[in-house]
């Protein structure tokens, strides 16, 4: 294969050193520590003054596993890396979580809400249409009263806030 530069010149590419450098394997990719495995699920609702509004459910776990093909280069930029989002790596697919062993949940930009578009989402977060929000009382997040609120999920972010291991688990030879 050839190139030919602005200046005309022509240089010469290996093709076996370029098919090298893009040969690729399939490793399973986990963290490198425990407790560092999490997925978020980006929940979005519009309020009555149509202003948008996201609430993200996270929850951590002991280990998670994926499946990821990777080219020698991408590899080497994936080790190098101190947190990673899976949903970055073209083709990976999820093969486990396990333990799950924590959980946080927030309103995303939530200081942009006035108290009365706070209440309304706490509102549609916790309580049918009839019930009013009570912020004295505890409640408990329910995925199919928050579909019936009018919520979507629309994406799930898969990540560690860690680097990673790479397994070969098999690929191009």
């Amino acid at each position: 294969m050839e190139f030919t530069s602005e200046s005309n010149t022509v240089v010469e590419i290996n093709p076996e050193i370029e098919n090298e450098q893009n040969k690729t394997k399939i490793y399973e990719i986990s963290a490198d520590y425990k407790k560092s495995t999490y997925q978020t699920e980006q929940w979005n609702n519009c309020l009555k003054n149509g202003k948008h509004v996201r609430f993200e459910v996270t929850n951590y776990f002991y280990w998670g596993t994926f499946e990821v093909e990777l080219n020698d280069k991408e590899k080497e930029e994936l080790l190098k890396k101190d947190s990673i989002i899976i949903n970055d790596i073209p083709g990976a697919s999820c093969m486990s979580l396990d333990s799950g062993c924590d959980y946080h949940d927030e309103i995303c930009n939530k200081d942009q809400y006035n108290e009365e578009e706070l209440k309304e989402i706490y509102k549609l977060l916790y309580c049918d249409e009839d019930d009013e929000y009570n912020s004295e009382e505890e409640y408990c997040l329910d995925e199919n009263l928050l579909e019936k609120n009018g919520w979507t999920m629309d994406d799930t972010i898969y990540g560690f806030d860690t680097g990673c291991v790479l397994e070969d688990i098999g690929g191009d030879d």
